[in-house]
């Protein structure tokens, strides 16, 4: 039985520009309290290196369409943080938040495409997913929307 690689060391910065977009999302002014509070207290948990506390959190801002919360769902399952490691978990999360142009995410799955992590090998997908990583970082956040 072939043993799985883990996967290159995350890189702190990344995850802290992770954590201060989630800490800086602007839902819906209905929803603002309880998504800001959740935000926060993930953030916190993730700070103190609780994992399992932030990992519902993260899993319901996600859900609710939070692109940082989705790639940080991502990290967690790609490194076993809150449960096994997972890849291909990893790499569906980094999927759903790629979908909504988020550059982090569309790195990490570049990644994983190109160490064929969670998802078939494929070096053009990843070269694809790094070429538009670089356009979305190119372009003011104006154009975006």
């Amino acid at each position: 039985m072939r043993a799985i690689p883990s996967p290159p060391p995350i890189r702190s910065t990344l995850v802290a520009l992770l954590l201060a977009g989630l800490a800086a999302q602007t839902p819906s002014p209905l929803m603002a309290s309880t998504a800001n509070q959740m935000a926060e207290a993930a953030v916190e948990a993730w700070k103190r290196g609780d994992h399992r506390a932030a990992h519902p959190l993260l899993k319901r801002l996600a859900l609710e369409g939070d692109p940082s919360a989705m790639t940080l769902l991502g990290v967690m399952a790609a490194r076993g943080l809150a449960g096994p490691r997972n890849p291909a978990i990893a790499a569906a999360w980094y999927m759903r938040a790629a979908e909504q142009d988020h550059v982090p995410a569309i790195r990490a799955l570049a990644a994983a495409f190109r160490r064929g992590e969670g998802v078939v090998q494929d070096e053009a997908r990843a070269d694809a997913l790094e070429a538009r990583a670089r356009q979305l970082s190119a372009e003011p956040m104006a154009a975006r929307r």
